[in-house]
């Protein structure tokens, strides 16, 4: 199940401090260290996305205890068969959850610049974007993709950015991207299939 919000920006500081002081001290804390109202909305309402999956699709109400895994992914520590991914940005705040191993990114259309292109795409997927009639979005379309694939596997950025879609790298996979530029926004989920989620967190906690 996605929930989602991308009316961030209609958010205005009485509303924020509303959402703020529903949340958990330590989540309020956190939210908190952000500077700047943009950053404590996202972190509000990303929480509050998770809260609102857990009671719609699994009954569970009031606020979850975390664990983390070695690279800092955090799990559900009372359910540990229900699997979710949290990612927001400037335009819009979502929450995936499963009973498989997910990972989910939000991304604002960002311009494909050659520099960042080279740094992050095999020489395949920059011909592809530089081919586009709508580079940005062909761009940030692959961009969520492979960070959803990171996040599914719990790794988070890595050097190998160039080969996280391959094939071998997304065997049992399944990506499942929505562009909306009208909102200026993209997102892709990535979940793993059934018959292989098993040896996907081998030797994570």
């Amino acid at each position: 199940m996605l929930c989602i919000n991308d009316h961030i920006a209609d958010l205005d500081e009485e509303q924020v401090e509303v959402l703020l002081a529903a949340l958990p001290v330590w989540r309020r804390e956190k939210a908190l260290r952000y500077k700047y109202l943009q950053g404590r909305a996202e972190c509000a309402v990303a929480y509050i996305e998770l809260l609102r999956g857990l009671r719609m699709c699994y009954g569970i109400e009031g606020c979850p205890t975390f664990s983390y895994n070695e690279h800092g992914k955090p799990f559900l520590k009372e359910h540990p068969d229900i699997h979710f991914s949290i990612s927001h940005c400037k335009e819009a705040v979502g929450c995936f959850l499963s009973d498989r191993p997910c990972g989910l990114d939000i991304e604002r259309i960002r311009t494909a610049k050659p520099d960042l292109v080279r740094h992050t795409m095999s020489p395949k997927e920059e011909g592809a974007i530089f081919r586009s009639p709508f580079p940005d979005i062909a761009f940030t379309r692959l961009w969520t993709q492979k960070e959803a694939v990171l996040k599914l596997y719990g790794t988070g950025i890595t050097d190998e950015l160039h080969h996280v879609l391959e094939p071998d790298k997304t065997k049992g996979i399944e990506l499942r991207t929505i562009e909306n530029p009208y909102r200026n926004y993209i997102l892709t989920i990535a979940t793993s299939r059934q018959d292989t989620s098993a040896h996907l967190f081998d030797g994570l906690p």
